[in-house]
């Protein structure tokens, strides 16, 4: 019976421990988050006044030939937009798919003091610190950036967006954008057609939405059939206000 007691406790200490820390780092990253969303004077190739997380999800997002290893999309939107999906790493939620977690929010945490200037002590969140919380608080604020940023980056600019090297960055952004207003439905994949100037993202129910930019629209069909504009559907999105935690 007393080694019973012993395995079974052994066992428990290997799985918790790092489902432990693994909610250590959510609260961890999410104070890293809304400290880079207050953040408004970041200098950066020479322009300064640059907001540190708009800054943060685009170096993400940009990192197609993993130079930040940032290149798998579904690492990127675990991080930014569904830390409460580990899933998302795999195809079944396990031991090692924590740990890759750890790994992933270690790496973040890196690049929010390393790129960012931003010191990670003695602050604190004014939220109980549940999972879910923890997660919709990130959301809300990832979502206000990514909202400026696609602004700024695909309907406030002239620069007709055709080739893979700059679409894909962009169907990344969207793909983020979609998993914080259905964070359940999460996109899964990315996929882009150069050629026709689309990107496809598959949700994890696997269902597809599509955009493409017909002259300087960019245009969204679901799989219902739905067809509407990027501004239309960041107007009528979640977070029409700036998140003030």
């Amino acid at each position: 019976m007393k080694l019973f007691c012993l395995l079974i406790s052994l066992f428990f200490m290997e799985v918790l421990a790092p489902y432990d820390r693994y909610m250590e780092l959510v609260h961890i990253t999410t104070i890293g988050i809304k400290l880079a969303y207050e953040k408004n004077d970041l200098t950066v190739g020479g322009r300064s006044g640059a907001n540190a997380l708009e800054y943060l999800i685009e170096a993400m997002v940009d990192d197609t030939n993993d130079d930040l290893n940032y290149q798998n999309f579904r690492h990127i939107n675990f991080l930014t937009a569904v830390p409460d999906h580990t899933e998302i790493l795999s195809k079944r939620t396990s031991i090692s798919e924590t740990l890759e977690a750890n790994d992933l929010f270690d790496k973040m945490l890196q690049d929010i003091e390393s790129k960012l200037g931003i010191k990670m002590s003695g602050d604190c969140l004014d939220v109980k610190k549940t999972l879910k919380n923890l997660a919709n608080m990130r959301r809300d604020f990832v979502a206000w950036s990514l909202k400026s940023i696609i602004r700024r980056r695909m309907l406030g600019s002239v620069q007709d967006v055709e080739d893979g090297a700059s679409l894909l960055p962009n169907c990344r952004l969207i793909g983020i954008y979609l998993s914080t207003q259905l964070p359940t439905l999460y996109i899964n994949e990315v996929n882009i057609d150069s050629t026709s100037r689309t990107c496809t993202l598959i949700s994890s129910s696997y269902t597809e939405t599509t955009f493409w930019k017909i002259g300087a629209t960019w245009t969204l069909r679901n799989s219902h059939g739905t067809v509407n504009t990027l501004e239309e559907y960041l107007q009528h999105g979640h977070q029409q206000t700036a998140p003030t935690y």
